[in-house]
Parts: structure tokens; C-alpha cells; sequence
């Protein structure tokens, strides 16, 4: 009778147990972020821009201490639509704080710690690390791939050049932005719990139809540009409206994301602000430019009519200013021109690098043999990793199975 009696006060307690695990499981699983993601809007030297996703508009804190600290801060949140989804935008911007430090975090009622760093004040003291391509997720394998290989660099930051989850500003495809921030947790978090802050710039698969053009409608205004890219303009603290901007890193780096006819034309106001604000840089170490629709394509045609408005444009602008690095998309394929001045090679030129292949299927490349602005071009998923020193820098370029496939210059020790 006891040994019964004992049987089933175990099997009650051990149904009690195993329902206080599930609840404690399931009260875990709501408060840790359905997605994270850092990137800047005013000087990454000393701040940070940070959201996080969760199924619940209630008011969150986000905690925050230096390393090595034993007393967390708190930080009030704004909040947003996830637009189209239950999911609301947690997020935090963080200033006044101290470069080349890392800091440590923890999200709501979420237990877990992460932690970020900010870039470094001086870079003739400490290197940068950069990885830049485009085009990020055709399937999430491919993107996650490559995430890997970039976790792998430890870079400072990375930058993605538009086409970013391939949604195309469609409410139905919200799944596919569902599927680019697990990507991004997944495997742009490290080991340790650094968070790899990240820049996106905006592509034609942000837009519904692709660009502005296709929308009879379109004022050439913060409203019809959010109603053209619902996502792009919801999801991203920086550059959001009006979709193109400048980063500056202390006083060694200036970073233009521009928007090549996807919201905004290659002319007009953005070309105004764009040859006014690279003017006021040019005596910046290093000024890097990037956009979507490259000017020197590896696949596509010359000739085209946005690439030819770029080359027009904007690149008379940035070879005044003196700037020598520009990252390009869209081809899904890897490219590295030569160095390229009034449209001819020179070597005081522009390198342009690119073509978009971050996580897209390759396509088929122009020979470079017989292009003429072509050093190297590869039908391969890549990106490249720049590393900024001083007045010098060199990149390496390195495909999804982590193998080098491109390096420039021979000699880095290379000044602005």
C-alpha cells in the first residue's frame, strides 16, 4: 500500500516538475528576442543604435553596463510596428559612450547577456576590420554561409548593399524578413555573445515594382517612400529617411550609403547633398562610398541606364573628394575593378568592388579578359573584408567556403 502510495506522489510530483520546466521554458522563449539588431546613426566611436524584436508592445528596459562592471543601467525604449506582423521594434540609442570599449547587454526580462564594442578612437593605433558585399539572402542557407565566414574574420562591423531579404516590399513575403533576422542571430552573434553591428543600404527588392518609377503616385517624400518600401524604412534606424546618409567614425572615416533610383533618383536633391557633404570630408583619411546598382557591372550592360547616370553623376563627385574605395551589388557575382579615373584606368583611380553575391545564386561573369575595366571577376558567393590602418588599407575577398579569392593591393601600405 505505501509502495503505491509512494509510486504515485512520485508520478504527481514528477508531472509537476516537468509542467514548471515547460512553463519556465515558455516564459524564456517570450522574452528572448525574436530578433536583434545593432548598427549606428550618429558616431559609432561612442554610440549604438539597438532593437529587438519580440511578439509584445509592453514596455521593456534595456540593461547595459561596461565590462567588468557589477552595476546595469537602464535604458527606456521607443517602440514600433513590425509593420505587417504581431511583432513589435524594441529600441535603444546609446551615446556618450566610450570608444574602443565593449559593453555589455541584456534585453528586457531576457537573462542572457550579449555584448557589443565600439570603434576605436584612433586607427593609426588599432586596424579596423570591415566586411562588405550585397544581395544577402536568396535562400538562408547561403546567406548564413557566408555570415559564418564573416563571423569567422571578426570583423568590426559589416555592410550589406541592399536587396536584403528579396521581400520586395510585399506584406505576403514577410516570412523572408522573418528568415533574414534569424539569419542574422543565428550566426552574426559570436560564440562569446559579441554582436556584429551591421549597415544596410537599400536595393531594388526593397521596392515594391523595384523603384520609384513603377509608382504613378510617388511624391518624392517620406510618405511615398515608406509606402513604396514599407520594411526598409521600418525595420532600420540608419539611414532611413530619406534612404541615403553619411556615417562618420571619429575623424578617420566617412561611410556614404546612397540610393541608386530605388526611392530616390541618382539626381536631383540626393545628388545636391551628396556633392555638398563629401566636400565638407575630403579631409578624411578614408572616405568609402556604397550603393546598389554598380557602375562598372560584372553581368550587366554597360550602357544601362542607371549605370550610366551613376558613372555621370556621382563618380566625378568622389574622385574630387579623393575617395579610392566604392562597393557595388546587384550583378550577383564578385568583381574588382582596376583602379579607374574620368573612365579610363589610372592609378591614382577608384577601385570598385563588389558585385552582390553575398547570398544570391552566381551568375555568369563578362570575361575580364576582353572588359576592359575588369582585374578580377568570379561567378562565386563572396565578400570582402577591408582592413583600414592608418592612411592604409587592403582587402581580401573570401567565398563562401572560406577560401581567398581575391587580394588588393600588392603593397597595402597604400595612402588615401
Amino acid at each position: 500500500m505505501n509502495s503505491a502510495i509512494n509510486a504515485r506522489y512520485t508520478a504527481i510530483l514528477l508531472l509537476a516538475i516537468g509542467m514548471s520546466l515547460s512553463l519556465i521554458g515558455q516564459a524564456i522563449a517570450q522574452n528572448e528576442p525574436l530578433g536583434i539588431f545593432l548598427t549606428w546613426k550618429e558616431d559609432p566611436t561612442s554610440s549604438i543604435s539597438i532593437d529587438w524584436h519580440l511578439e509584445s508592445d509592453a514596455h521593456q528596459t534595456l540593461h547595459y553596463r561596461k565590462k567588468g562592471e557589477e552595476t546595469w543601467k537602464g535604458a527606456d525604449c521607443e517602440r514600433a510596428d513590425f509593420p505587417h506582423t504581431p511583432r513589435t521594434i524594441h529600441r535603444v540609442f546609446l551615446n556618450g559612450l566610450e570608444p574602443g570599449t565593449s559593453y555589455e547587454i541584456k534585453f528586457g526580462e531576457d537573462q542572457k547577456v550579449y555584448y557589443f564594442n565600439t570603434m576605436p578612437a584612433d586607427i593609426a593605433k588599432e586596424p579596423i576590420r570591415i566586411a562588405i558585399g550585397g544581395d544577402s539572402m536568396h535562400e538562408q542557407e547561403w546567406m548564413e554561409n557566408i555570415n559564418r565566414q564573416v563571423a569567422r574574420f571578426d570583423p568590426h562591423f559589416a555592410v550589406i548593399g541592399g536587396d536584403l531579404a528579396y521581400a520586395n516590399g510585399d506584406p505576403k513575403n514577410i516570412d523572408r524578413w522573418y528568415r533574414w533576422f534569424d539569419a542574422v542571430k543565428n550566426t552574426l552573434i559570436k560564440e562569446d555573445g559579441r554582436i556584429i553591428p551591421l549597415l544596410v543600404g537599400i536595393g531594388n527588392h526593397e521596392v515594391q515594382g523595384g523603384n520609384f518609377t513603377k509608382h504613378d503616385d510617388f511624391n518624392f517624400d517620406d510618405e511615398s517612400r515608406a509606402r513604396i518600401a514599407p520594411f526598409y524604412y521600418s525595420l532600420f534606424s540608419w539611414p532611413n529617411q530619406p534612404g541615403y546618409g553619411v556615417l562618420d567614425f571619429g575623424d578617420y572615416l566617412s561611410f556614404f550609403l546612397l540610393d541608386s533610383d530605388h526611392t530616390n533618383p541618382v539626381d536631383g536633391e540626393q545628388l545636391e547633398w551628396f556633392r555638398r557633404e563629401i566636400a565638407i570630408r575630403s579631409d578624411k583619411s578614408h572616405i568609402i562610398t556604397l550603393y546598389h546598382v554598380p557602375a562598372y557591372p560584372s553581368v550587366r550592360d554597360f550602357n544601362g541606364t542607371i549605370q550610366t547616370r551613376v558613372r555621370e553623376l556621382w563618380l566625378p563627385i568622389i574622385e574630387k573628394a579623393g575617395g579610392k574605395l566604392v562597393f557595388e551589388n546587384h550583378d550577383h557575382a564578385y568583381k574588382r575593378t582596376y583602379p579607374i579615373k574620368n573612365n579610363e584606368i589610372h592609378q591614382d583611380g577608384i577601385v570598385f568592388i563588389g558585385d552582390g553575391s553575398w547570398g544570391t545564386k552566381p551568375r555568369e561573369i563578362h570575361d575580364p579578359e576582353s572588359t576592359w575595366y575588369l582585374d578580377n571577376a568570379k561567378s562565386v558567393r563572396a565578400f570582402t573584408l577591408v582592413t583600414i590602418h592608418g592612411p592604409a588599407y587592403h582587402i581580401i575577398s573570401v567565398d563562401e567556403d572560406g577560401n581567398i579569392i581575391d587580394s588588393y593591393p600588392e603593397n597595402p601600405l597604400i595612402e588615401k
